[in-house]
């Protein structure tokens, strides 16, 4: 059997410390990471480097104000990699540097509430993006001094993607384009998903989307295992809700609730976009009730319109670049119960693991 590849890495103490943890235990890995996208940033212009870092070096004071803590875990990261403190800033800000670069990510996630899922609320993505980023993945789980212990699965050196709290939040996210875009400045995106998922209550979750200002759009993907969820179509000017239907909410990479009222510049890269949600609740609305997490883990393994499908496969896109659904997460938050998979989904298992108990238990097919 292949071995795993994502490492569960944990962490906890106060920011600074937790930070330091982070940097040893996950050196490789970042460095790598690094590697990745400063190929990516600067495009072969050894010059550009330059330019990258004090982009970085930017959003420091930003940061600062606003999540001095995460600003501090930033720094420990740094310091426990050994790496400059910026260069830890750009892998957390990487959307804001690649931006104008051809191929985003893609994913395509859903949310399943009590009525749907038997009294459970479920949640869970395919997180589409560049193949050698699988070797950069990590799943951390984080006991911080104050609040509740959190697991996000995330590339190494960034704050967090998708993932749940002992508080009962969860949480997935989506990319988004709209012709607002990088016209300001704003947070980015992996510390409010870490701030998202410090939070104790489903209203403060979402403040940190709402109150946090936005260089890009994107969706973010939350839920409360007592039996709520919402999708949040942020733009830079404006954030859209969008509710369950019939105990359910799914979500790709288009605007559906903002529709008419902001210009979506995703779809023309992402056309795909408007068959994958609908896929996903066909296949999910097809299965008898009560939905459970092995029906989702099925649900993401959806291969119509491949190789652009819900479980994406690697091939050309018309730009030259190459995605494939790098991972799969599955979530349920009343159990407190995770399941992990890598990509493409239909050929791999899922692993699971806990709140409760970090360590990993027995492997579960899609």
């Amino acid at each position: 059997m292949t071995p795993f590849p994502f490492p569960l890495i944990a962490i906890e103490g106060e920011p600074r410390e937790r930070g330091r943890q982070y940097g040893r235990l996950a050196g490789d890995r970042i460095d790598r990471s690094l590697g990745i996208y400063m190929a990516a940033w600067t495009a072969g212009d050894v010059h550009a480097r330059d330019e990258v870092m004090a982009r970085a070096r930017a959003f420091v004071p930003v940061v600062a104000e606003r999540y001095p803590d995460l600003m501090e875990e930033i720094a420990g990261i740094a310091e426990g990699a050994d790496r400059p403190l910026e260069e830890i800033v750009a892998l957390n800000a990487r959307t804001e540097l690649l931006y104008g670069e051809r191929g985003a990510d893609g994913c395509t996630g859903a949310a399943l509430l009590p009525e749907a899922a038997g009294g459970h609320v479920i949640i869970g993505q395919n997180w589409d993006w560049r193949p050698a980023c699988r070797d950069v993945a990590i799943l951390l789980r984080v006991r911080p001094e104050r609040g509740p212990e959190l697991i996000t699965f995330v590339e190494a050196g960034m704050l967090a993607r998708s993932g749940m709290n002992a508080a009962g939040i969860g949480l997935c996210g989506n990319f988004l384009q709209s012709d607002a875009d990088f016209r300001q400045s704003g947070i980015p995106i992996p510390l409010v998903r870490r701030a998202i998922l410090m939070s104790e209550t489903l209203p403060a979750a979402v403040g940190h989307v709402l109150r946090s200002p936005r260089a890009f759009s994107s969706n973010h993907l939350i839920a409360h295992r007592d039996g709520e969820a919402v999708d949040l179509e942020a733009s830079p000017p404006e954030v859209f809700p969008v509710f369950a239907t019939d105990g359910i909410i799914t979500h790709s990479n288009h605007f559906t609730a903002a529709a008419g009222r902001v210009c979506d510049a995703g779809l023309a890269r992402y056309p795909d976009s408007l068959f994958r949600d609908r896929r996903l609740r066909a296949a999910l609305a097809s299965r008898p009730r009560p939905l459970k997490p092995e029906d989702l883990r099925r649900a993401l393994a959806d291969h119509f319109g491949l190789p652009d499908a819900v479980c994406r496969h690697r091939a050309p896109r018309p730009d030259g670049t190459e995605i494939e659904t790098v991972a799969s997460i599955v979530m349920d938050l009343t159990a407190g119960r995770l399941w992990l998979a890598p990509g493409p989904v239909c050929e791999n298992e899922y692993r699971e693991f806990s709140l409760a108990a970090p360590a990993d238990v027995e492997p579960a097919r899609a």
